[in-house]
């Protein structure tokens, strides 16, 4: 199978993703047609990976501004957020679980919340990730719904097999699906490994990501080292960790041209291949 991506806002260019033949890919490929019928493409987000880090910084500010029109002075906020230390971001992190709640389990105040307040919320934690991390450009293409009408599903037994922990610039793989902080987010902001809202990946969406750069899930060797104090496996899949390719580009540097020129999509084609 074939996704074709249609760019511009009136269609103008387009590139094709060819799908991996698994079990795996073929489910999940029904439910990205599930969403590609039923929700709204988030187009913020789908680019989000492309603006400077300074936008982020500003788009994150924005959305903690607005959190403290509705709650006042509920969110503290620095003059510059980006030279934060870690233990700023935490608190971040915390407002927002705070203020959301768990997939299934919303707050109250998110479950009444009207649209602004509602994706300030989202905005919160969506743009801390990217400002936390100081990554000047993300260089991929996140394939979001609208949180309000997508849906998830929990992978089944045999789904943990799909999980690699290494695989080149160009591929596309599952989005992660859940509210919390995978073993990565704990390693890098510091945080036990009893954190109370750990959540590696258990479930999926139509959602992916199309990744410009190699991934390599155990690059910093300290990484593995944590893990294994923590009486962790590494390569153990049952975890959810790591990533669900679901297939790849050919032409890498042709892709990458035509989203950097045409920053909407327009529309996700699923076609069959012989």
């Amino acid at each position: 199978m074939q996704l074709t991506v249609v760019l511009g806002t009136s269609g103008e260019a387009s590139f094709d993703i060819e799908l991996f033949d698994t079990h795996f890919v073929k489910k999940w490929t029904k439910e990205l047609a599930w969403c590609l019928e039923n929700c709204e493409l988030n187009q913020q987000e789908a680019f989000a990976g492309f603006i400077t880090l300074s936008d982020a910084e500003s788009r994150l500010r924005i959305a903690c501004e607005t959190i403290n029109r509705y709650l006042v002075n509920f969110i503290e906020i620095p003059v510059s957020i980006i030279d934060q230390d870690q233990q700023y971001f935490n608190y971040l992190h915390g407002i927002f679980e705070k203020l959301s709640g768990g997939f299934g389990s919303p707050t109250r105040l998110f479950n009444t919340a009207n649209t602004e307040l509602r994706s300030a919320i989202r905005d919160l934690n969506f743009y801390v990730h990217r400002v936390e991390k100081k990554i000047q450009i993300k260089h991929s293409l996140y394939l979001s719904f609208n949180k309000d009408q997508y849906r998830r599903h929990p992978l089944a037994a045999t789904d943990y097999d799909q999980f690699q922990f290494k695989f080149p610039a160009g591929t596309l793989f599952l989005h992660y699906a859940e509210l919390g902080k995978e073993f990565t987010d704990l390693y890098e902001d510091k945080l036990p490994i009893s954190y109370a809202n750990h959540k590696n990946l258990h479930y999926y969406s139509g959602e992916a990501t199309l990744t410009f750069f190699d991934f390599d899930a155990f690059r910093d060797a300290k990484y593995v080292e944590w893990l294994t104090l923590n009486q962790i496996d590494p390569y153990d899949k049952r975890h959810g960790h790591g990533k669900i390719p679901l297939g790849k580009v050919d032409n890498i540097l042709a892709a990458y041209s035509t989203i950097t020129a045409y920053d909407h999509i327009y529309k996700i084609n699923i076609k069959e291949t012989i």
